[in-house]
């Protein structure tokens, strides 16, 4: 715990902090309101939600161009366990919040059960598919752009056409446990693309205002 706040402090020194902590704060706002507004029958708000927690592995990779960093010996860390660590404790933070929110509104709107469990399903795998974009966007930028798009259309796709098929009912206990398999899963994926990639230089179009400013 003493190491994970010790890197959570580091954060403040990111790239932008303040910029990006104000659309973090963003992003967090227009999702709660929405989950407020649909009961969570929706997926818009808890992807709003789930985006957020891609800001706290951008707080870390941005570190890694800081000399300061490199001179303290964890440059290598940075690229690897200390930001897939950040990014799983706020992605699973969010969520259980979300989870929680999400089972107080199916109990007092059963009729909307299945609506509000088919919703974090969609979230569930936009969490997956978010770990491994976040795992490439930092050294292949457009290329991760094009791999997001695909992946997210093909995923979302096949996944309407599998809680379409008949006698297949959603859960919330199904959905919450697969959201935290995706979470584990993707944290891994994530994990083994940084660890593939490390010795790759950092994409100059993901932090285009850094290698601005070092000109």
């Amino acid at each position: 715990m003493t190491e994970t706040m010790k890197y959570l402090k580091l954060c403040k020194y990111s790239f932008r902090f303040k910029t990006n902590i104000a659309f973090l704060i963003l992003f967090l706002a227009i999702g709660v309101i929405n989950e407020l507004v649909t009961s969570g029958t929706e997926y818009l708000g808890g992807f709003y939600i789930v985006l957020t927690s891609v800001y706290m592995f951008q707080f870390i990779m941005s570190l890694s161009m800081s000399d300061m960093i490199q001179a303290s010996g964890i440059g290598r860390r940075i690229h690897l366990d200390v930001p897939v660590m950040l990014n799983v404790l706020l992605s699973t933070v969010l969520y259980t919040l979300l989870v929680i929110y999400r089972f107080i509104m199916a109990y007092l709107h059963p009729e909307k059960a299945t609506q509000i469990a088919t919703s974090l399903l969609m979230i569930d795998i936009m969490f997956f598919v978010l770990f491994i974009y976040t795992g490439f966007v930092y050294k292949y930028f457009l290329a991760s752009l094009l791999v997001f798009a695909f992946t997210f259309v093909f995923v979302v796709g096949g996944s309407n056409f599998l809680i379409g098929l008949p006698g297949l009912v959603i859960t919330m206990p199904m959905a919450a446990i697969i959201g935290y398999v995706a979470i584990l899963a993707g944290a891994i994926l994530q994990y083994l693309i940084c660890k593939a990639l490390v010795n790759k230089p950092i994409s100059q179009r993901a932090f285009r205002g850094i290698f601005k400013e070092a000109r």
